[in-house]
């Protein structure tokens, strides 16, 4: 039986496993992206505004989450390329680009990741937004590489630092093994691409093993962070409600803890917060890299 303070997280992952199992291999062709040579693959790519990039001028490097690519973004990009330049783009094995013959950790896409930026000659600093699953790649990214990010933002991340101890804690006694257990997660269906079920696969060891890769992560220091969590009607309700709650007590810190940090409960949006208010995530983005030259 599905953990009822997983069912949120876990019915997301799900439906989005199959969604990109249905197109991921079927795209249609877009003269506005381009296709990358990395290591031996190819990494497809948009972005805004880097040939007129200032000196020094933060670039924005948008990371979407689990099996989203660079399409994603749609709905935002603009907005956002009218902040700073702007960069989006299909993880190995995401969309169009081809599969990494890496298991992709973390660790191993902040490092394909880096590798794209290098080969598309893209200086640092960066300001990296990471949407659910793709902030922990957002983190990956700013433990190997710190000295190269000048700012963060972060929307609806899953919450991988709440201990199953604050969870019992946080619940009547009653409840405490529902939500202390690991979470039983759908089948990956078999017409999936071998890419996206490589990153699905690592999502779900992440999410089995209590987040081992992610809780390793050193916290960023030193750069201004935006957070925002979506709190819809019904969202903070019921046992699910008391893990958002926790998971808001942790993020939050994430911004306060930074310098010229922001954090907002948006309750007028869901989970695809970028889609559902685009301006809102072009003005986190703009406070990020407004207050990035100040802080380093």
């Amino acid at each position: 039986m599905l953990n009822t303070c997983d069912r949120r997280l876990v019915c997301l992952l799900g439906a989005t496993v199959v969604f990109a199992a249905r197109v991921a291999v079927a795209q249609p062709a877009d003269p506005s992206a381009r296709m990358v040579d990395v290591n031996g693959g190819q990494m497809r790519v948009l972005t805004a505004g880097i040939a007129n990039r200032r000196s020094g001028q933060p670039v924005v490097i948008l990371e979407s989450g689990a099996g989203e690519g660079l399409d994603n973004w749609r709905p935002a990009f603009d907005d956002i390329a009218r902040v700073a330049p702007v960069m989006a783009y299909d993880r190995r094995g995401i969309g169009q680009s081809t599969a990494d013959s890496v298991t992709p950790t973390l660790h191993r896409v902040a490092e394909s990741l880096h590798e794209l930026l290098g080969k598309l000659v893209v200086s640092p600093p960066y300001v990296l937004v990471g949407h659910s699953w793709g902030g922990l790649f957002v983190r990956a990214f700013v433990d190997r590489y710190p000295q190269e990010v000048s700012g963060l933002v972060f929307i609806d991340v899953t919450d991988f630092e709440t201990t199953r101890e604050e969870k019992a804690a946080a619940v009547q006694p009653a409840d405490r093994a529902t939500v202390i257990a690991p979470p039983t997660l759908p089948p990956i269906p078999p017409e999936t691409p071998p890419g996206l079920r490589a990153e699905f696969d690592v999502v779900g060891t992440e999410m089995t093993n209590d987040y081992r890769e992610a809780r390793a992560l050193r916290p960023p220091s030193g750069v201004p962070i935006a957070v925002v969590v979506a709190t819809p009607p019904g969202r903070l309700q019921g046992l699910g409600g008391v893990m958002v709650r926790l998971q808001i007590k942790h993020q939050a810190e994430w911004a306060l803890t930074s310098p010229k940090g922001l954090f907002v409960a948006a309750d007028h949006v869901g989970h695809m917060v970028h889609r559902d208010d685009p301006a809102l995530i072009a003005r986190l983005v703009q406070h990020v890299v407004q207050n990035s030259a100040t802080t380093r």
